[in-house]
């Protein structure tokens, strides 16, 4: 059970003390007052702290208990107030609803009448504390003057995304795993009119067909096997608010067929289910798939396509935009070391410059984690980074004070590459920038393999 703080104002003392008993009974705090002008002096000497409910005698005298309660309401609406009065009329508690009161008991109540409603009132008001607080956790972690980054580039698709916000329109993001299409669909959804009501995400690559198309529309009760009961989908949940589908591009030719028709007439229906349902639901959809070459080849509906595709926004991988990341890089430190100084040895920086980011962002992240629990505070340097990554900072060798010939350079240079990568070909080979078959033969060549 929740516990609370409850004001009580009644000019009965007998009245205040059996009220405070009761509360204080079970588990709550409660301060009485003895008139509508005492009340009032201590709550403008101390607004921080505002009570759950405040029960106020209808009927107190030498002050208008509704005047009182209409300077209550406009200081703090949130704060519940519940009337009380042993002269019950309709005229009278129409009057105190229609000013803001929460609720208007009648002298004498039971205790459990009392008790129910406080506890209602004490939990609307920890739920309603709970969802500010995460409304505004959510708006932090997802407010578009947040997103890291230095280069034009990306810069470019953050512009854009704010742009289209606004719109309405359904969105289209390109780009590898891990570059932060997720990331900018957020800056659209927390953009839009919509960013009060829920965004959603699914990765279509992550769930097979049946339970896919579960998720998304929902279910009715018995529509297959375990379906013990009626289930919502994501669009349904996301009713006002935006749907985020990752890897569209894996959806079905049946789950194509339904996202089309939800798309063009805004209504679904559910697995199982005999009823056609509406919903008014922003989607913004991402892939790293070439849609259009499926679509040449049949794989995905072309007039899916276009639906989806009213506005492209094409995200960099980060190989593209080294520029981004150090300021990406000091962002996962603050993230996975917060309070700490730990910071990036300079050799470290220039090797996760030149490193060639496969995983983009999110391997960046990893690598940066896994750097913060080896380090233990201390500066990351390059053996806390996995092999792979440090391999890539290829030492500078010195030449000889004789100038040898240049296939001899040649040869040292693939020799301490090779030897840095500790003999992996493949990153070998994406150091030098040639291809697998031209380091092969220069391995053999050099005697090197």
């Amino acid at each position: 059970m929740e516990h609370g703080l409850v004001y009580i104002c009644d000019a009965s003392d007998g009245v205040r003390q059996h009220l405070r008993e009761l509360l204080e009974g079970k588990g709550h705090l409660a301060c009485d007052f003895a008139s509508g002008k005492e009340l009032l002096r201590s709550l403008e000497e101390d607004r921080g702290e505002f009570p759950d409910l405040i029960l106020l005698d209808a009927r107190l005298p030498g002050s208008d208990s509704l005047e009182v309660l209409r300077r209550l309401r406009g200081w703090r609406p949130e704060t519940k107030v519940v009337m009380m009065s042993a002269l019950a009329t309709v005229r009278g508690a129409v009057e105190a609803l229609k000013l803001g009161a929460y609720d208007y008991l009648i002298k004498p109540f039971v205790p459990q009448e009392l008790f129910v409603l406080v506890e209602k009132v004490v939990e609307l008001g920890h739920l309603a504390t709970e969802n500010r607080s995460l409304k505004a956790e959510i708006q932090r972690r997802f407010d578009p003057g947040q997103v890291v980054y230095k280069s034009v580039s990306f810069g470019r698709v953050v512009t854009l995304a704010k742009k289209v916000a606004s719109s309405g329109a359904s969105v289209l993001i390109l780009g590898e795993s891990g570059t932060g299409k997720e990331l900018i669909a957020s800056t659209i959804h927390y953009g839009s009119r919509r960013r009060d009501k829920r965004f959603l995400t699914i990765n279509c690559a992550a769930l097979t067909e049946t339970l896919l198309e579960s998720q998304l529309f929902g279910h009715a009760k018995g529509a297959f096997t375990g379906a013990v009961s009626k289930h919502r989908g994501l669009v349904e949940e996301a009713s006002g608010g935006s749907l985020f589908l990752d890897e569209v591009g894996e959806l079905s030719p049946a789950l194509q067929a339904k996202l089309l028709r939800l798309l063009q007439e805004r209504e679904f229906m559910p697995v199982g289910a005999t009823r056609v349902l509406h919903a008014d639901v922003r989607f913004i959809a991402a892939t790293n798939r070439n849609l259009e070459e499926d679509v040449r080849q049949g794989r995905f509906r072309e007039d899916l396509f276009y639906r989806l595709n009213v506005v492209t926004l094409e995200v960099p991988p980060l190989r593209e935009r080294p520029e981004d990341v150090i300021p990406l890089a000091e962002f996962f430190l603050g993230k996975y070391a917060p309070g700490s100084p730990q910071s990036l040895c300079e050799e470290t920086a220039r090797c996760l410059v030149s490193y060639g980011w496969p995983g983009n962002v999110r391997e960046l992240g990893n690598v940066i984690e896994m750097g913060s629990i080896l380090a233990s505070g201390e500066p990351i340097s390059l053996e806390h980074l996995p092999v792979k990554v440090s391999g890539s900072a290829v030492k500078s060798f010195e030449l000889p004070a004789d100038l040898l010939p240049l296939d001899q350079i040649e040869r040292l240079y693939i020799e301490q590459v090779y030897r840095q990568t500790g003999g992996h070909k493949v990153r070998t080979a994406e150091i030098l920038q040639v291809s697998r078959k031209t380091l092969y033969r220069k391995l053999q060549q050099y005697g090197l393999d």
